[in-house]
């Protein structure tokens, strides 16, 4: 009777500091920082960047949570150094901002790729996945996913694009990578800025026009300045970017919810992110028709034109891919394969 007695008294006593502790707090999450050299309004952000986020932390319960910094850790081509040095944890990259460094990633975005961004993006991580991981070429950082913008066109000021010649001279404001490749193939005059540097390069005339997709051309109110716009079949160049993670940040994370945002990585990224991008370029077109920009398709005989004078940048790819021991003709075959596929719907 004794000892129950004394085992009820403790049970009580139990009882009352368990109450007085409150209830048992649920383990704080891991927070991770994404940076971004883009404005949150841009819809890359906000209609991809940022409902991907969300996803994660709802499919975590709470556990992982995405932060996006109000300002950029650095300058564009500075993220990558950024993310592999844990100055943040996440970023994204345009791999044309690195030449030289992601050699391998340039079957996604040459010319007369792809129509759409959402179909380029998931047939270029799918041929990634399967012929180039192995090349290693993102050593030091973890990619999660790949995704591209839609067909890259010309947008001029004054007349369109019609013949080879009349890309002789012409004056047009480029980026870098695939850009600058096209740009020296047509012999064009090329004039390297940044994107935003647009609109003033433009209606100064200082540039003739511009290579964009076009939510480009809508982002960077051009719709104002450009008369026309000479569209290629599968686009005259592309673009593709990465999202990329610290690794130390990547292995930190439990395992559980490592294996949680891998399965919203890859593929998932490459629709969430192509299908944005590829929203964006209808509702640009649109734009584009309501301030009378005039639309021309490429002729037969331009497009040959541009083909004969581009066709070395296949070889080159090629070249580098049969270097690392890559099947460069079967990954070549089997991105096209999956395009079409993609591109008919099925």
């Amino acid at each position: 009777m004794k000892n129950r007695w004394i085992f009820r008294l403790l049970g009580v006593a139990l009882a009352t500091l368990t109450m007085a502790a409150g209830p048992a707090k649920a383990d704080k999450p891991v927070e991770l920082t994404f940076s971004t050299w883009i404005p949150h309004t841009h819809i890359l952000v906000s209609n991809f960047m940022m409902p991907w986020a969300k996803e994660v932390e709802k499919a975590t319960e709470g556990r992982v949570k995405i932060n996006f910094l109000t300002k950029p850790a650095t300058n564009p081509v500075g993220h990558l150094d950024a993310v592999r040095n844990g100055v943040v944890d996440l970023a994204f990259i345009s791999y044309s901002y690195y030449p030289g460094r992601f050699d391998l990633m340039k079957f996604a975005v040459l010319p007369f790729s792809g129509n759409s961004a959402e179909s380029t993006s998931v047939a270029a991580w799918r041929v990634y996945d399967k012929y180039l991981h192995g090349a290693n070429e993102h050593r030091g950082i973890k990619l999660l996913g790949i995704y591209g913008h839609g067909p890259g066109g010309v947008y001029t000021t004054a007349k369109h694009v019609e013949k080879i010649e009349d890309f002789d001279g012409l004056k047009l404001r480029i980026g870098g990578g695939i850009q600058a490749d096209v740009a020296k193939a047509l012999n064009v005059n090329a004039v390297v800025k940044p994107a935003p540097e647009s609109y003033e390069l433009l209606s100064t005339g200082v540039v003739d026009g511009v290579l964009f997709p076009p939510e480009s051309v809508a982002s960077f109110r051009l719709d104002t300045v450009v008369k026309h716009a000479t569209f290629f079949p599968g686009g005259l160049y592309a673009d593709v970017h990465g999202i990329i993670m610290n690794q130390g940040a990547f292995d930190r994370l439990p395992e559980r919810d490592r294996e949680i945002l891998l399965g919203l990585s890859g593929e998932h990224i490459a629709r969430m992110g192509g299908k944005a991008w590829g929203d964006a370029d209808v509702a640009a077109l649109k734009t584009l028709r309501e301030h009378n920009v005039a639309f021309h398709e490429a002729s037969d005989a331009l497009v040959a034109a541009v083909k004969e004078r581009t066709a070395k940048f296949e070889q080159a790819w090629l070249d580098a891919a049969k270097e690392k021991g890559i099947d460069g003709p079967a990954a070549l075959a089997e991105f096209r394969a999956n395009l079409k596929e993609l591109e008919s719907g099925r």
